[in-house]
């Protein structure tokens, strides 16, 4: 597991350090860890974000549209077992052996003096194909970010550290993120969140739904939906949160970086 082993001296006379790591700030996993920063923290770029999670159910803390973009693709992919957001680099003094180039004068508060901790977005345990996890870090920047100098510096830091540290690091940036495949997974996987199915079975009930569908492929798939909720006598719009839980769960795949068109039928939908 890679934990910080040790605060670097560097930000002793920081006392928002010294508060933050007493809070267990960027320490634990699963949902016992805590992020560096919070959304009420933070003068974001964008829109913060809090969310409650599918996987691991505690809040993530997202400072940017971008950022919550890519936290619904990593949760989303069957790959990645757990997410950290706000990951501090609060040893990178130690871990960077070569870093006299280094601007950490840049990354300073400019009244008190006192260093800022340099975070990096999202800390991903991920399933390797034979067993087995391996750790690799993600920083989100938009297009327009990576124009300022300071930037650089701060990602340079970032690399020298990651690199140090023996873990894949990589910038992912608002092309790479694109907004119809987090709408859609959005749209889906509210069905996850416990409690979300009021009094439906929705285990039971969406078994039924996929062979309903698959019996029906070539009819328009909103009228499949509509269908199924007469037949099992289920209130409206019923047959339509289960085909989004089944969607979340890949029992059934989409194109999710289209729009779902429900006049299509079944068969030109389903990629299964």
């Amino acid at each position: 597991m890679i934990a910080v082993k040790k605060v670097s001296p560097y930000y002793n006379s920081n006392p928002k350090v010294k508060k933050f790591i007493k809070e267990g700030r960027g320490q634990g996993v699963g949902t016992d860890y805590i992020p560096w920063v919070k959304t009420h923290e933070f003068s974001s770029i964008g829109r913060a974000t809090r969310t409650m999670g599918v996987k691991t159910p505690r809040i993530f803390h997202m400072q940017s549209d971008n950022q919550y973009r890519a936290f619904l693709s990593f949760e989303y992919s069957s790959m990645i077992l757990d997410i950290r957001e706000s990951f501090p680099l609060l040893d990178v003094m130690e871990v960077i052996d070569y870093k006299e180039d280094l601007r950490f004068d840049k990354f300073v508060d400019k009244e008190t003096r006192e260093p800022f901790v340099i975070t990096t977005s999202f800390l991903l345990s991920v399933k390797e194909p034979g067993g087995g996890e391996k750790y690799v870090a993600r920083t989100v920047k938009s297009t327009s970010e990576l124009n300022r100098k300071i930037t650089w510096e701060n990602l340079e830091i970032q690399r020298r550290y990651w690199q140090s540290m023996g873990v894949q690091w990589q910038i992912i940036t608002d092309k790479q993120l694109p907004r119809q495949q987090a709408k859609n997974i959005e749209w889906v996987r509210e069905t996850l969140l416990e409690g979300s199915e009021g009094e439906l079975n929705k285990e039971a009930l969406s078994l039924s739904l996929l062979q309903y569908l698959l019996e029906n492929e070539v009819q328009p798939l909103k009228e499949v939906l509509r269908a199924f909720d007469k037949r099992e006598g289920l209130e409206k719009g019923a047959g339509l949160f289960l085909f989004r839980y089944l969607v979340a769960k890949k029992e059934i795949l989409l194109d999710m970086n289209k729009v779902i068109d429900f006049s299509f039928p079944v068969q030109n939908i389903l990629l299964i």
